[in-house]
């Protein structure tokens, strides 16, 4: 495996964070790449809007910056957690999450006819209120035509001395449409069950790929020190039990996608995880965001290769990737890259590599 950083998206004044894009193929060839860029705050809920990058050269430039959906657009506080995907009838489909007062946090979709320079009022994929995550990069089209949305709802729990707020329990919950996007529904639910008693977030930021005979595998971040995975033979009706995957991680989440050559490649964070070990070491669940490995499977998921390490600054954290196959078997991806020089938080930089096989 051979890698390259292209280009990294720092913090600077007046946009604290960089983070969490996904990529498309344009028809006169360039690549569109949409992130969330944020101004004076850099929590998940400070205040973001959607930027865009192309490239004309597979990934090698980058053009300037712009604005290409601000949150006033459609009244949010932030719109972050960009899917970027190709239409049934050619539309350039953006897919986000919206931020709105009263913990709502629900995925939309809007669409551009004009290859991703004007775009048309979104539509609500989550027909529920409540606190809904969709990572980046992460809704599919099933071979059926079916689009599907792996979410997680999470419950906010707020500390009445000091009044903190933190994530509480969740599960993974799939929205499904038959209609090319126009009506969404919610499907099947996969819950945590044996190996939980001392998780304090089930599980958590779901993703979704069809396997080769249709069956769509679904894996989860949990905080019991292994990505969690659940099997649908049915489009995502109905799952199997959530069960223990062959990844170890920390509180982080794993990305997987089918290349041009048919390979599956698995990017996330690997924890060695002992056998009789029962003390969880200080900052284990919220750090362990580096190293950032992959791995490649050549047998639709069964197995997968040593894991190659794509980076691994001890003082810096990597997660949320984007990955973009390429024609020759090549990808780019795209992953937050923080360190101390970004300020308190790994999500602040955004960084674009390509990696070659």
């Amino acid at each position: 495996m051979v890698k390259q950083n292209l280009l990294d998206l720092a913090p600077g004044s007046g946009n604290t964070r960089n983070s969490e894009g996904g990529f498309l193929d344009l028809r006169d060839g360039r690549i569109l790449f949409v992130y969330s860029r944020y101004g004076a705050g850099h929590d998940d809920d400070d205040a973001a809007d959607l930027w865009s990058i192309v490239s004309s050269d597979g990934g090698g430039t980058w053009s300037a910056p712009r604005l290409c959906f601000p949150r006033s657009r459609v009244g949010a506080d932030n719109v972050m957690s960009v899917t970027l995907r190709r239409m049934d009838n050619g539309d350039v489909g953006l897919f986000y999450l919206e931020k709105r007062p009263g913990d709502s946090c629900r995925m939309f979709l809007t669409r551009s006819a004009d290859e991703g320079e004007t775009f048309t009022d979104p539509v609500c994929c989550i027909p529920h209120r409540g606190r809904f995550t969709v990572n980046n990069d992460r809704v599919i089209r099933l071979r059926s035509g079916r689009w599907l949305i792996p979410s997680a709802p999470i419950e906010i729990l707020v500390d009445e001395r000091t009044g903190a707020r933190e994530f509480g329990w969740s599960h993974a919950v799939y929205y499904g449409s038959d209609d090319d996007g126009a009506t969404w529904r919610r499907l099947g639910s996969v819950r945590p069950c044996g190996g939980f008693e001392r998780s304090r977030i089930g599980l958590q930021e779901p993703g979704v790929l069809e396997l080769a005979d249709g069956t769509v595998w679904s894996w989860m971040r949990t905080d019991v020190g292994r990505q969690y995975e659940a099997f649908s033979r049915d489009g995502g009706e109905t799952w199997t039990p959530a069960q223990p995957s062959q990844f170890t991680a920390p509180w982080s989440p794993l990305s997987a996608k089918r290349l041009a050559d048919g390979s599956i490649l698995a990017v996330w964070n690997p924890v060695p995880i002992l056998n009789g070990t029962d003390e969880v070491p200080d900052g284990f669940w919220t750090g362990g965001r580096t190293p950032l490995v992959c791995a490649r499977s050549l047998d639709d998921g069964r197995s997968f290769s040593e894991p190659e390490v794509l980076e691994n600054a001890p003082d810096h954290g990597y997660a949320y990737t984007a990955i973009h196959p390429l024609e020759d078997g090549s990808a780019l991806l795209a992953y937050c890259a923080g360190g101390p020089e970004d300020g308190i938080s790994m999500l602040n930089r955004l960084r674009i590599a390509k990696v070659e096989f």
